[in-house]
């Protein structure tokens, strides 16, 4: 439910509700096609990390979800947005100086407009660029799961918590938020045919803004590029409030920055998803072996297989 200033008229409300039920129709469409794709949900999903998140994970129970705009790498939702920016901007160049200034307000306005969390997995539990990128050089471990329970007990059935493979199809991704914005932009400038005063014109205008800043946030994150394909990406995807088993938002450090994080309990709804742990092909064998069962024995219930990715990679 989005808040509606009481100086929006009635007609001028329900315009901005069938938008958001529109927008919910189509996201949910897109989401629901992903889901029924043959493979859509790999029996097996890995999480990559270092040696301090193995022992993070095990000990508290919890995997971490990340404030999309805290990502390692900005680029990936630069590029998830860019093709609604691209067309809001192509609309308006030729049309009102309100469009104008509400596309301007659209492109500069996301960060404020609400907030989404995701982890990331993968259906390859044994990808050289992955070991690479987000397990210490290959010095770290994968933790394989069983998608079914850990997913059952991410989503609990909400439609606010969702897990899907990630799409790497750039037309696709445009024409989803083209279907968002050929929604949209005729509403903009509705107070202008209404005669609506200037403080209601402005709160309708942002009102509608954040409206299509949600969907459109949410659609980014269904996609990345192409490059990234032998990733094969499976996400879990927050949206705060949704009643997923969850603690509040928190912060952790990174190099001048503070990384805002929610953590997603597996461990008291699915402790027997974790499957396996593999470690890197760069690690120390045998002393990643032993700080792996250590940290099982200490932290954890159950029987975990632990093996040793075979890729021929040596750190630098």
């Amino acid at each position: 439910m989005y808040p509606m200033p009481s100086s929006i008229p009635q007609d001028m409300q329900d315009a901005l509700d069938r938008f958001t039920s529109d927008a919910e129709k189509i996201i949910n469409s897109f989401l629901q096609s992903l889901q029924s794709l043959p493979q859509a949900r790999p029996p097996i999903i890995y999480h990559y990390t270092h040696d301090v998140g193995l022992r993070g994970i095990l000990e508290s129970g919890r995997l971490w979800l990340t404030d999309i705009f805290n990502l390692n790498d900005p680029s990936e939702l630069r590029h998830g947005l860019s093709p609604a920016i691209n067309i809001m901007n192509k609309r308006a160049a030729n049309g009102s100086p309100v469009s104008q200034i509400f596309a301007k307000a659209f492109e500069q306005g996301f960060e404020e407009s609400g907030k989404f969390f995701v982890c990331s997995f993968s259906s390859r539990g044994n990808e050289l660029g992955q070991w690479r990128a987000y397990a210490d050089n290959g010095r770290g471990y994968v933790l394989a799961f069983d998608t079914k329970a850990l997913e059952a007990t991410f989503t609990g059935g909400n439609s606010f918590a969702s897990a899907f493979p990630v799409t790497y199809d750039d037309a696709q991704l445009e024409h989803l938020h083209g279907q968002l914005i050929e929604r949209v932009f005729n509403l903009i400038s509705l107070p202008v045919e209404k005669d609506l005063q200037n403080d209601a014109s402005k709160d309708y205008r942002e009102n509608l803004r954040v409206r299509l800043t949600v969907p459109v946030l949410q659609a980014a994150l269904f996609f990345k590029h192409m490059a990234y394909d032998s990733e094969k990406e499976y996400r879990f995807l927050l949206i705060p409030g949704s009643g997923v088993p969850t603690s509040e938002t928190k912060v952790r450090a990174r190099p001048y920055s503070l990384v805002r994080y929610r953590e997603f309990d597996w461990r008291t709804g699915a402790a027997e998803a974790l499957q396996r742990i593999v470690i890197g092909p760069a690690a120390d064998h045998e002393k990643a072996t032993q700080f792996a069962r250590d940290c099982l024995r200490s932290f954890y219930v159950g029987t975990v297989e632990i093996t040793r990715s075979e890729i021929p990679y040596r750190a630098l």
